[in-house]
């Protein structure tokens, strides 16, 4: 059965107690707070006005940062996740983020998704890998155990009609190159600040990725961008021309 938690003003509907995430919040604890108050200083510090959000999951950044930026467009690939989200914006009656569901990469393809009800996943929804016909060909992100009941589709950020963006968050659970890869001509254009989850060097061996933490890196900062801080695995990145030190 459901139940709501209330935390900081922000309600979040929780439909497994036992789920990571969700058995944070019952606690009463924000997930990833220290990443919400770090990103609120951002953007009062650089006046930004449009965050976009990629993989979102329940909104556990989207909802809370809400309050500080004008509009959020929050993107979940995983249909159900995307579902929860939605009635998650809907129970607090927020109205500056548009959600939308479907995954960003660097091909216009079918994707597929972990099987939740794989032990793995079924508690840790948040860590939900996004799945295409190359990656389990080349037994990718743990592709042995997706499943193809639920699918969606992959857009490059660069065909899409999401614009105006001054903050980009990215956490697409190993993705994040191909992710970069579909939208420099965006990233380019809006110059965004750039907040990224990028995953280390063993996890990327585990799962068989074909690129290193460091080609991510410099990929972004090919882009005129400079690394200006890390906690764990995420990484921030400011246009060059912005100034580090407001």
């Amino acid at each position: 059965m459901s139940e709501i938690s209330e935390i900081n003003g922000i309600k979040y509907l929780i439909k497994n107690k036992d789920d990571l995430i969700q058995k944070t919040l019952v606690k009463g604890v924000q997930w990833n707070n220290d990443v919400i108050l770090l990103v609120a200083r951002i953007q009062k510090t650089y006046n930004l006005k449009n965050c976009l959000n990629i993989g979102c999951h329940i909104g556990t950044l989207a909802l809370p940062l809400s309050k500080y930026f004008e509009k959020i467009t929050a993107i979940e690939a995983y249909p159900p996740t995307f579902k929860h989200l939605n009635e998650n914006i809907k129970l607090n009656d927020i109205t500056n983020i548009k959600a939308i569901n479907f995954a960003i990469g660097n091909k216009n393809q079918e994707i597929y998704f972990l099987d939740e009800s794989d032990d793995r996943i079924k508690n840790n929804t948040g860590g939900m890998h996004v799945i295409t016909n190359e990656d389990i060909e080349k037994n990718r992100l743990s592709s042995e155990i997706h499943s193809k009941k639920i699918f969606n589709h992959m857009k490059r950020l660069d065909d899409t009609s999401i614009e105006e963006f001054d903050m980009l968050i990215i956490d697409v659970e190993g993705k994040e190159y191909e992710l970069l890869l579909g939208g420099e001509g965006k990233i380019l254009e809006y110059k965004p600040i750039i907040l990224i989850e990028i995953w280390g060097n063993e996890k990327r061996r585990q799962e068989n990725m074909t690129t290193s933490s460091e080609e991510v890196i410099d990929h972004i900062k090919n882009l005129k961008y400079k690394l200006v801080s890390r906690f764990g695995d995420n990484y921030i990145f400011l246009p060059e021309h912005f100034d580090e030190n407001k």
